[in-house]
């Protein structure tokens, strides 16, 4: 690192003087200082101050940028796109069309041409001037020009479609109907992921305070047990117990906060935050510090609350209301329709199309016609009807399939009613073993605290051995961690039965029939 200074200060530093030169060596020191303190600033500005988030900030965050969101979304845009397509082909059709068209070479022109060439000049009688003759030199004339300009107004219209439309409609229904339910699903598992994720990154850094404050601990004992063999109150033995006891406590501190940063990692990469990013996070896991009156008695009736977002969800356990039940349902409606359609291919169906077109036949030379009056009207209507002969048994083919995918789908809608009430069982068990974990947390840490300060006392006092205190802080540190990852699991748990009814269904490992 080089710092300049103007000429007069390097002229006073280099001066012979003892008092010129500490002059000088105070204000080196003070440059360096000043630098320093300036390039630490910067860095610290570089590096960016922690962001503090909260709960509902980070719910927030991560459904504006979960991939997996935005994929839903583009899928419900897809369904509702493919619905208003089935439904257009209820409406009557109408399409419009110009052509410009110029012959290089045309027989009605050449046609005239010799008829030109080979007609004598011959003076005609006036009963002539309105003869078929004329009429038809006139008509050769007009299809004689190079240039034919065409506009045309196309209509159709389904009369009668067999159940086809009505098909194709509840299908798009389906769709539409599972794509958006699959939108609600892949929000109530991303919420639930972050809020896992968060909940996971908070008790890390909980756990990682515990493994400080239990090597705190052991360093206090160690220096006490030190204390007591210098005046021989204690052995050597149990100096090494102290000092083995302190040095183990070192890789559980390391791996407490790797896993710390693990945590907080994974919640920056869900938020989409920078992953150098300091996070500060200000939800705090709920413990009231009181054991339910009666743990396994859980009510999912009553709102959940979530902290940090200041609102609530009411659980619907139900399996009726289940995401995938929904989607189930759905096809199985679009199947049937599309079952009924098959059935009635044999029916015959009925269109009308109607063709309008005007067309004009400019003078060489021009590119459009001098008045509207040069385009000639062509106006044709047709209504058509179409029925199967013979397919080669492609419609009972089809009937047959029809018929399969329908069992199909209400085989799958039975099997996903029983998953989902399976499901939702499972919750509540979790939702109550993480109740009665949380109760049976609730006041062991105390109590091991309270055993840890005796054992303390009483190692200091030289009533008990090195053996007795390391037990007393490792129930002490164990019942710390447990009460930590009970109240996070409840908190998960929580609002796990809260999305039930949005989230998808957890894939059974067992019990399939």
């Amino acid at each position: 690192m080089k710092i300049r200074f103007p000429e007069p200060l390097t002229e006073t530093l280099h001066m012979s003087p003892p008092f010129s030169r500490r002059i000088g060596a105070f204000i080196l020191i003070t440059a360096v200082a000043v630098q320093a303190n300036a390039q630490g600033a910067t860095s610290s500005a570089q590096s960016g101050a922690p962001i503090a988030v909260s709960l509902a900030d980070a719910l927030r965050i991560a459904g504006g940028v979960s991939h997996t969101v935005r994929a839903a979304e583009a899928g419900a845009l897809r369904a509702r796109g493919q619905q208003t397509q089935a439904k257009s082909q209820y409406w009557p059709q109408l399409t419009a069309s110009a052509g410009y068209q110029r012959a290089i070479q045309s027989q009605f022109a050449e046609i005239q041409k010799r008829d030109d060439a080979n007609k004598a000049p011959s003076p005609k009688p006036a009963s002539d001037t309105g003869s078929s003759t004329n009429s038809f030199g006139s008509i050769s004339k007009i299809f004689a020009s190079p240039v034919t300009e065409t506009v045309s107004l196309n209509f159709s219209q389904n009369i009668f479609t067999a159940g086809k439309l009505e098909a194709s409609n509840a299908l798009a229904d389906a769709a539409r109907a599972a794509a958006d339910i699959g939108l609600d699903a892949v929000k109530a598992q991303v919420a639930l992921d972050v809020a896992q994720a968060y909940y996971d990154a908070v008790a890390a850094g909980q756990l990682a305070e515990i493994a400080d404050s239990t090597l705190a601990q052991a360093d206090r004992s160690l220096i006490h047990t030190t204390l007591a063999n210098e005046v021989g109150s204690a052995s050597e033995f149990d100096l090494l117990r102290a000092r083995v006891a302190r040095d183990n406590q070192r890789p559980a501190v390391i791996q407490a906060k790797g896993n710390r940063d693990i945590a907080l990692l994974r919640l920056r990469q869900l938020l989409g935050i920078p992953l150098s990013q300091p996070l500060t996070l200000t939800t705090r896991i709920r413990d009231e510090g009181v054991a339910p009156a009666q743990p396994e008695n859980v009510t999912i009736d009553r709102p959940i609350e979530i902290p940090g977002a200041n609102r609530s969800l009411t659980p619907d356990t139900t399996a009726a209301r289940r995401s995938a039940v929904r989607q189930a349902e759905a096809n199985v409606d679009a199947l049937r329709a599309a079952l009924r359609a098959a059935k009635w291919e044999r029916l015959p169906t009925v269109n009308i199309t109607s063709l309008y077109q005007r067309f004009a036949y400019p003078s060489t030379g021009t590119i459009l016609p001098n008045s509207l009056g040069l385009f000639y009207p062509n106006w044709a209507v047709t209504a058509g009807v179409s029925f199967p002969v013979f397919t080669g048994g492609r419609i009972s083919g089809d009937r047959m399939v029809a018929e399969a995918n329908l069992t199909e789908a209400e085989e799958t809608l039975a099997q996903t009613k029983e998953y989902a009430a399976l499901d939702a069982r499972t919750a509540v068990t979790q939702l109550s073993q993480a109740q009665s974990a949380y109760a049976a947390s609730v006041g062991t840490d105390q109590q091991a605290a309270k055993a840890y300060s005796i054992a303390e006392v009483r190692q200091k006092e030289g009533i008990s051995t090195q053996v007795e205190l390391l037990q007393a802080r490792t129930q002490f540190e164990q019942a710390r961690l447990n009460r930590v990852l009970a109240a996070k699991d409840l908190e998960v748990a929580r609002l796990r039965v809260a999305l039930l009814k949005d989230l998808p269904l957890a894939a059974p490992t067992a019990g399939r029939r």
